[in-house]
């Protein structure tokens, strides 16, 4: 009867029974690689496929191969550690360090490595490699779930955070240009400018971006509807000198009236 060995993947043989003894003694093979002869439905372990004493060498004191008169397992080491386990405990590490992005690629690693390893009858190593990767992975999954759940709860309220310091931010131009257009009007007998451009042109203000907004408030449109071209300061002091054009985000106006207040208002209750 002859023999067909695969060891580390690569196959070989056929070879007699005698051929594969002196293999095993001279450690060229061993009772991990894989054997296989006619009538076989599978490949099995040399260790299971030879029968005792020759397939269960001892090492005497000498170093010289010996057999015993009993059988006697020898466990025979791993030829080596799965990449894959070793490639399922790096990704779980970065999936730490990365907030949980490479917790997927650990997770599917390790399972293939623990497959393989369970396969492989001990000729591959790393099985706690593996679980550690697996542990590490589902972590970061878990971690990158919290991440997207705060996320979406933290960003209706930062935004409404970010609106509300763009309206303050124009509520304190709309201020400063009722202020400015009070120091014309003390110029030209009360009356105030034909048009907002007039507090810039006659120098009565030099910073131009008083008549601008913040760039996330430029909606199509946006500006000053400018009220108080035939009013005067000593018009009433509820009278609307300015009012936004259009509404912000959160759909809200501001308007500023002729006593200095600014107020910031829904859109339907505008004037």
């Amino acid at each position: 009867m002859t023999y067909h060995i695969a060891k580390n993947g690569e196959k070989s043989g056929p070879f007699e029974k005698d051929e594969v003894y002196r293999r095993l003694v001279s450690g060229e093979l061993s009772g991990t690689d894989l054997g296989w002869h006619d009538g076989m439905a599978e490949w099995e372990p040399l260790s299971k496929l030879i029968p005792p004493p020759l397939a269960q060498p001892v090492f005497a004191p000498s170093g010289v191969f010996a057999t015993t008169s009993a059988p006697q397992a020898v466990a025979a080491p791993p030829q080596g550690t799965s990449g894959l386990a070793i490639a399922s405990l790096v990704c779980g590490i970065l999936g730490f360090l990365t907030l949980g992005l490479a917790g997927l690629p650990a997770v599917i690693t390790g399972h293939l490595a623990i497959s393989r390893i369970r396969k492989s009858a001990g000729a591959l190593g790393g099985q706690g490699l593996a679980i550690a990767g697996l542990i590490m992975g589902y972590l970061g999954i878990v971690l990158t779930i919290m991440i997207v759940l705060v996320a979406s709860m933290a960003a209706p309220a930062f935004a409404k955070v970010q609106t509300q310091g763009q309206q303050m931010k124009v509520v304190s131009n709309a201020r400063q240009l009722v202020i400015a257009m009070k120091m014309y009007a003390a110029e030209h007998d009360g009356n105030y400018p034909p048009s907002l451009e007039t507090l810039y042109t006659e120098q009565i203000t030099t910073d131009r971006k008083l008549l601008e907004f913040p760039e996330a408030m430029d909606v199509p449109g946006q500006g000053w509807d400018y009220r108080g071209a035939e009013l005067t300061d000593h018009s009433e002091g509820n009278a609307i000198l300015l009012v936004t054009k259009q509404a912000d985000l959160s759909k809200k106006k501001i308007v500023a009236h002729n006593d200095g207040s600014v107020q910031v208002v829904k859109e339907s209750d505008a004037p």
